[in-house]
């Protein structure tokens, strides 16, 4: 542990504050193996010692190069002021990604004045309004005779067949709009029989697509609908031979493609997600299961990776209530948390 710590401050000089301490072993999540320390320390860029730094650490020269925020999205420059590095702890608490938080940091310090950068309270104002920036949103459709065919697409216990029962629920009986329902999803159990329960109780039809061709065709006969809402089986990210299956179905048809991603989805496989469902155009994102989990950093990963905006958020179970439409601030907020 003294290693770790005077490698620190030789790396940083004498002033480095040491903040936090851990032991942590490799193998068999951190129970067996080497044991090894990490060190987190900060440096205070107001107070100016008598001796000399083999690294300059005045908070203009952190920020001076890529906002001083480290190439290596692990960590933060030490270097940083305290107000920076308390704000990079919350948002990564947040589980938003590390690179993320770091890009999100540099940016609001490039919009504030040098004299601000130790001011949490102003860097916390100014992430809140550059976070609602940055997740784009979307007004719901408006229906001007052209109609409008929308796709839900996206991994497996999602809640896909939900969220599109909500959607036709809130259009048809709220919105006074004929719609109509279509599924693919003839693979898993009781999933057809699940989107006509929900069709019977709302009262719109209902069609069932084996093939490619077969889903033109249910499109044809749908003509008269202002909206049609087709469902698919939910693919892993991992298979991409289903994901190549779910692109043929797709083809051909002009439609707007919303990607389904749970809140609770982890981090590490929002990446591969996205990634793999890239195959598929990605118009719009839709977030469910809000109410499942506390952290929302979910959120703003996967408006920052498709770089597309967010159409409707899910808070719940019921049918049609349980679904909002998605606001800037309101969603900067849910991600964020309390000041």
């Amino acid at each position: 542990m003294q290693e770790a710590v005077e490698s620190l401050r030789q790396e940083y000089g004498r002033d480095a504050v040491i903040l936090h301490t851990i032991q942590k072993r490799r193998w068999l999540w951190g129970r067996l193996g080497p044991k090894r320390y990490e060190v987190l320390g900060a440096i205070d860029p107001t107070f100016k010692s008598p001796q000399t730094n083999t690294k300059p650490h005045a908070l203009e020269h952190a920020a001076s190069s890529e906002g001083g925020l480290n190439h290596d999205a692990s960590r933060l420059d030490p270097s940083m002021s305290e107000a920076v590095q308390s704000l990079y702890g919350r948002l990564v608490r947040r589980d938003i990604p590390k690179d993320v938080t770091q890009g999100l940091l540099k940016d609001v310090l490039t919009r504030l004045p040098k004299q601000d950068w130790n001011d949490e309270a102003k860097i916390w104002t100014r992430l809140c309004s550059l976070v609602a920036e940055r997740v784009a949103t979307v007004d719901p459709w408006e229906f001007s005779g052209d109609q409008r065919i929308v796709v839900l697409i996206g991994p497996t216990g999602v809640g896909k067949t939900t969220t599109i029962a909500k959607i036709a629920a809130n259009f048809s009986l709220i919105g006074d709009k004929n719609v109509g329902l279509i599924t693919v999803d003839t693979y898993r159990i009781a999933a057809v029989e699940q989107l006509k329960t929900y069709a019977e109780i709302i009262g719109i039809p209902v069609q069932v697509a084996y093939s490619p061709r077969e889903l033109k065709d249910c499109i044809e006969r749908m003509a008269d609908r202002d909206l049609i809402l087709i469902d698919t089986a939910g693919r892993s990210h991992n298979n991409y031979l289903q994901i190549g299956e779910l692109k043929n179905y797709l083809e051909g048809i002009e439609a707007e493609i919303h990607l389904v991603i749970s809140a609770t989805t982890k981090s590490r496989d929002v990446d591969e997600i996205i990634k793999a469902f890239g195959q598929v155009s990605i118009d719009r994102v839709i977030i469910t299961k809000l109410d499942e989990t506390a952290t929302y950093g979910v959120v703003l990963q996967t408006c920052e990776r498709t770089k597309a905006p967010l159409s409707f958020v899910t808070t719940g179970q019921g049918v049609p209530e349980d679904i909002e439409v998605a606001t800037n601030d309101k969603i900067a907020q849910l991600i964020l948390g309390d000041a």
